[in-house]
């Protein structure tokens, strides 16, 4: 044991000569952060000092065994190595990461004992968890996973169970719980709290001291694990949840635009129209031959000839809720922005229409029937609805619900809102009998190993879409009508590596930086609709004419307003598209098109 403990001790020196020869010049070049990197030190030595005269005093070993440390040692390096995706940008600062790790494991266990595994298991857990899903998906877990997370239906969920998903899951667990089991037998043993904090204490000041040595060049926050992927951790969960806590009481916060007055010029009442308000899932505007994408995607609606497409519209967010905010409010951003001009100051249009005689019926799919976040903002938004069906599983057995609102609506106006699956990940609405695009993947399981199947079931989805769309169309035949449909958010299909709606945290690309960002947007009229009033061939002439402008979420609340003539305090003509004085979407986006595919 003597010996050891003689051995550790020369590690130490050793460790502390290379300290000074290869780090010593960096230490005399050191401006940034100078106070902090040795305030901690500083700090740290003091409470060693105190540790070795506490030692003393209570006549106390200052440090545990050998064995312990050793232990330890290995324990924090197996971590480091297999936990920390960091860890080998820079080899030459992995041994930050493992003196740090050691200081960590003895101090907390020093200070919680039992209690401090409900710290590292998690934490070790989360990290090849992220290790995961980084390897298949390009993304790492942050924020804005976590808050999409807690918010997924089951079947989203479900689309990620795979079998190689669930094998890294139990391999996860059974890693992180031997973890623990080797922790605890090694460390339960230790005389004490007092040698162990000790260690911790020289562990941590040793990694300190080795990270002021690295050059300032190569010195960065993810050198200190486990610390600041802990807090990062730690704030990742805070942000989500206040997050979606923010969006719900954003919303709640929100007064009707009725409280204002309102008044339609257009419509008397009893003229059967309908107005169908249909927020899409996930579908990008460059996979639609409507919009000159090469694959026939959109058969049915690449053939009316009435249709007025918008091949530029940028989304909101690559959030559902922040984009049914940003489209059925006034909002000109999402609330992420935190500009206060962008923020939305009314509540839902569809308020508006239903105080102006319009009956409100909403259409949702399996999603509505969970109690989170998304149901709480659509059913805000959708408050004056006389009713709300749902259509679990296939989109297309909603079609008899439309049916029943028609008859129940009559001959009077009314407003249908529709917002199902569509082509939300995981790609799996469409006719799996008939599907026009082979061979097609649905599970996320290293989509970039399947990637030609993936893209098949999103145009798979695309299609069946296009299908639902006409159905719709064909029960309102012969009625006054108007389809404005606009998709929420986009998808990353491949996009530098990323697929779904994965964040690109590494790569630093921006969301409104790609593709994604353009969603599908058009307008579909019937003729009865146009011939009805003089104001809407004019208002559907504007729009024709705004096509190939850059157009986003924005434009929608202001656009139905002007479509049906309804003036309120809240209209904004530049953000009307059927108005001559509409402006394009100024908001940050991807490069412009090479060349317009709008009709």
């Amino acid at each position: 044991m003597k010996k050891l403990l003689q051995s550790y001790c020369l590690y130490f020196c050793a460790l502390a000569l290379a300290l000074v020869v290869w780090g010593g010049r960096s230490l005399l070049q050191y401006h940034e952060g100078f106070s902090l990197m040795w305030i901690l030190p500083g700090v740290l030595l003091l409470l060693l000092l105190a540790g070795a005269g506490a030692a003393r005093r209570f006549d106390k070993p200052f440090l545990p065994p050998a064995w312990v440390l050793w232990g330890c040692t290995i324990l924090a390096t197996v971590a480091t190595c297999f936990c920390n995706m960091d860890a080998y940008r820079d080899v030459g600062q992995l041994p930050i990461s493992i003196l740090l790790c050691v200081g960590l494991l003895c101090a907390l266990w020093g200070l919680l004992r039992y209690a401090s595994l409900a710290l590292w298991l998690p934490f070790l857990f989360f990290q090849l968890a992220q290790i995961a899903a980084y390897q298949q998906y390009r993304t790492r877990i942050n924020s804005l996973v976590l808050a999409e997370t807690f918010e997924a239906s089951g079947e989203e969920l479900a689309a990620y169970l795979s079998g190689t998903n669930l094998v890294y899951f139990c391999c996860a667990v059974g890693a992180v719980c031997l973890f623990g089991v080797l922790l605890s037998l090694l460390l339960r043993s230790a005389r004490g709290s007092l040698p162990l904090l000790n260690a911790g204490f020289l562990f941590a000041l040793l990694g300190l001291l080795y990270s002021v040595a690295v050059p300032s060049a190569r010195r960065t926050p993810d050198t200190w694990w486990p610390v600041f992927s802990a807090k990062d951790l730690g704030c990742a969960f805070y942000e989500a949840l206040m997050h979606n806590h923010a969006t719900v009481k954003c919303v709640e916060a929100l007064a009707s635009p009725t409280e204002q007055p309102s008044a339609i010029s257009t419509l008397k009442g009893g003229e059967g129209v309908v107005l169908v308000v249909h927020i899409g899932e996930s579908v990008r505007s460059d996979r639609m031959s409507l919009n000159g994408y090469e694959r026939d995607t959109t058969p049915w609606l690449r053939q009316q000839p009435g249709i007025i497409s918008f091949t530029d519209c940028i989304s909101a967010a690559h959030d559902t809720c922040q984009a049914q905010i940003a489209i059925l409010t006034d909002a000109r951003r999402d609330i992420y922005s935190k500009i206060p001009e962008m923020q939305p100051r009314t509540g839902s249009v569809l308020d508006l229409f239903h105080t102006n005689g319009f009956r409100l019926f909403s259409f949702f799919g399996r999603r509505a029937a969970q109690q989170l976040k998304y149901d709480r903002v659509v059913l805000l938004l959708t408050s004056q609805a006389e009713k709300r069906y749902n259509a679990p599983g296939s989109p297309w057995t909603g079609i008899p619900q439309i049916q029943e609102a028609l008859a129940a609506a009559g001959n009077n106006n009314a407003v249908f809102f529709i917002n199902n699956e569509g082509s939300h990940t995981p790609f799996e609405h469409y006719d799996r009998e008939n599907p026009p695009f082979v061979p097609s993947v649905h599970q996320f399981e290293n989509p970039a190993d399947v990637g030609v199947g993936v893209n098949n079931a999103y145009d798979n989805t695309i299609h069946y879409t296009d299908e639902y769309i006409r159905r719709v169309c064909d029960a309102l035949k012969g009625r006054p009508f108007v389809y404005v449909y606009v998709s929420d958010h986009g998808e990353y299909l491949g996009h530098a590596g990323a697929w779904g709606r994965a964040f690109l945290g590494e790569n630093k690309i921006h969301y409104h930086d790609t593709d994604g960002c353009r969603v599908a947007m058009f307008v579909l009229a019937s003729p009865e609709f146009e011939s009805l009033h003089p104001h809407f061939a004019a208002a559907l002439q504007n729009l024709r004419s705004h096509a190939d402008m850059t157009v986003a979420h924005e434009h929608i609340f202001h656009t139905l307003l002007g479509l049906f003539d309804i003036s309120t305090p809240y209209y904004n003509s530049e953000l009307d598209l059927c108005s001559p004085l509409a402006q394009p979407y100024t908001g940050r986006k991807p490069q412009p098109l090479p060349h317009s595919t709008g009709k």
